[in-house]
């Protein structure tokens, strides 16, 4: 509660009048002389309680009325919606995430949410500033403006198909709001409190005050595509079939959904499966060269994840060069792998691959040949290794040998699980920059990198911590041998040519780009240098080098996003420090935002109420006149 005149509250010392005329004021009784005087003396012991009650009302109906009149002046008002405010700095956050796009009872929860960010921009007055902060897209920038500028910006924003970062997403909002001037800020969140939007730590300024409108938590039984994995994670050969591993998340496994592979726009493969499953489809033949596909299931409530995009390249055997004495098992698994017409095994020149025992050979690779490079089973050939790989210019050296290690995560596709690591030596980072997970696709259980991979101006390079002997490890041994040699020596001269990316992050488009092709068809100017981040579709984004498409890159939904089980309010305060409330009730919305100004002001039944205490007072004090008279003495 406040006052907008507050200096007029001095009025009400005016409450003292009728306190001092009940206790100071008396009227002076007039004696005469009466025959009748037992009678009247009778008359006014009968009346005395009753005048006593009717001065004690008039008194309050005084002082009352005298209250009035000064709540009046003061120009009362109450706290919440409905009334002006001080001047806010307010920034609204819409998740509008892949999980905002779920149909339910007809509509999209992001369209709620849009709603009710509305309700907040008509609650704001003219001489707020306003932010409409997108967490699904968060390369779009966020503009002040007045409430018209933010209508538009709330009805121009559309779902996208990445994850909602609320934490980061109201970091930023705090950060917009702390450089304004003015007197209050506030930040309004409105999101659908999935939990994994929450995932992220959150920083930033918890007296700036949050306000999360949530819709009610409720979590549908959702399907949709984890991963397409074609060839095992191997590019298939031309002319020969493949298979393509569809995994299905979610879903009742005691119901089947249809599953649909496309290749080039047509329907090459279908089955059933139970949720919860691998699917394998056969596929192919196909030609050398790309092949660009999707994989797609029945679509339930939440669309977006029901659809997964995937390229890869079909290509001929590839051509392998072995430099440096290898150990037996490495020689028999060449010799597997040239038999099924996977490799073809020539000299140095003519090699795709060099398969670099030691170092060998890496002074005479060409800029174009890939090199796969494990160490010798001698310790004493570890300097002559690291010379070898700084004057190829690969940033990475061979440590001193260590042991005792297992695999503790492989993102080759490969199940590595079983492999013991008996020796090997830490791979130790030489250059600039610092390497990214991508970097290592192979991690041990104490933390070092078991396989690098990177690009060296003298070309591609992988890298493998350990011996390929018996001894070293009990990978020669195993059945992911012939596979992952076969993945390393294609990733040694392809790279991350069959690469794919998730909606809201960044890919890096060739260097001759000069724009980028979304798959709504809207073309997006680029330096072919810089990262492209404007994904916040799934589909295939094509970069262009003028009118020629240069490759069709597939952006997919993230896997975090499939996930809908939503988090409780108390959760939510605690995860985002300085949260006012959480509501999901639009009424509850309105009496939680700009708590700082005031409500209506409430002068008409103000006034009513004072209009019907004077009509009071008047009836009580003509009543008092008509019953007063003289008190008769003797």
């Amino acid at each position: 509660m406040g006052f907008l005149q507050p200096l007029f509250l001095l009025a009400g010392a005016a409450i003292l009048i009728p306190v001092f005329l009940h206790l100071f004021h008396r009227q002076e009784s007039k004696i005469f002389t009466f025959p009748a005087i037992r009678y009247l003396l009778r008359t006014e012991r009968d009346h005395a309680r009753q005048i006593r009650t009717q001065q004690l009302l008039l008194l309050l109906l005084r002082i009352a009325i005298v209250v009035l009149i000064v709540a009046l002046g003061a120009r009362i008002h109450f706290p919440g919606s409905g009334g002006s405010h001080e001047p806010t700095a307010l920034a609204l956050v819409i998740d509008n995430s892949m999980s905002a796009t779920i149909i339910e009872d007809g509509g999209r929860r992001l369209d709620t949410l849009k709603a009710a960010a509305r309700r907040s921009v008509s609650g704001a007055g003219h001489d707020d500033v306003i932010w409409v902060v997108r967490a699904g897209a968060p390369w779009e920038p966020a503009l002040p403006g007045g409430i018209e500028e933010a209508l538009a910006a709330i009805e121009a924003t559309e779902s996208a198909h990445g994850r909602g970062a609320l934490g980061g997403a109201v970091e930023r909002a705090r950060a917009l709001v702390a450089q304004s001037a003015l007197p209050e800020r506030e930040v309004h969140l409105f999101t659908d409190l999935q939990a994994t939007g929450f995932d992220d730590a959150l920083a930033g300024d918890g007296d700036i005050p949050v306000v999360v409108f949530g819709l009610p938590a409720r979590e549908p039984d959702n399907r949709g595509i984890g991963g397409v994995t074609i060839g095992g994670g191997l590019p298939p050969l031309a002319g020969r079939r493949t298979e393509a591993a569809v995994s299905i998340v979610g879903g009742d496994p005691e119901d089947s959904v249809g599953v649909r592979l496309y290749i080039d726009g047509q329907v090459r493969a279908a089955t059933t499966a139970p949720g919860g499953s691998t699917v394998l489809l056969p596929v192919g033949p196909f030609p050398s060269g790309r092949v660009e596909g999707y994989a797609e299931i029945d679509p339930d409530p939440l669309t977006a994840d029901d659809r997964r995009y995937f390229a890869f390249t079909v290509r001929e055997p590839t051509a392998v060069a072995l430099a440096g004495a290898a150990p037996f098992f490495l020689v028999e698994a060449l010799a597997v792998l040239e038999e099924s017409d996977r490799i073809v095994r020539g000299d140095l020149a003519r090699a795709a691959t060099v398969l670099s025992i030691g170092g060998e050979g890496l002074d005479a690779r060409g800029f174009t040949q890939g090199a796969v490079v494990a160490p010798y089973a001698d310790p004493a050939q570890l300097p002559a290794l690291n010379r070898r790989l700084a004057e190829a210019g690969i940033p990475y050296r061979y440590g001193a040998e260590r042991g005792g290690a297992r695999i503790a995560s492989s993102a080759v596709g490969i199940d590595l699980g079983d492999i013991e690591i008996r020796r090997f030596h830490p791979l130790e980072r030489t250059g600039d920059p610092e390497p990214s997970a991508s970097d290592a696709p192979v991690t041990l259980s104490n933390g070092d990198p078991w396989i690098v991979g990177g690009a060296a101006p003298t070309g591609p390079y992988i890298l493998i911590a350990s011996p390929l002997d018996e001894e070293s490890t009990t990978l020669p041994v195993s059945a992911a041998m012939i596979p992952l040699l076969e993945w390393a020596i294609e990733r040694g001269w392809r790279g991350d040519e069959d690469r794919d990316a998730t909606a809201g992050t960044s890919f890096r488009p060739p260097a001759t780009s000069t724009a980028v092709r979304d798959p709504g068809g809207n073309l997006h100017p680029v330096d072919g240098d810089q990262p492209f981040v404007r994904t916040a579709m799934a589909g295939f984004y094509q970069p262009l080098a003028g009118d020629s498409a240069l490759e069709a890159i597939p952006v997919n939904t993230p896997a975090a996003e499939s996930d809908l089980a939503p988090l409780r309010a108390s959760e939510v305060r605690r995860i985002l420090p300085g949260t006012r409330a959480v509501v999901d009730d639009a009424d509850a919305w309105s009496r939680q935002i700009f708590r700082s100004g005031r409500g209506p002001e409430p002068w008409r039944a103000l006034a009513l109420v004072l209009l019907a205490l004077l009509a009071i007072e008047v009836v009580v004090a003509a009543a008092r006149g008509l019953r007063s008279f003289p008190t008769p003495t003797a």
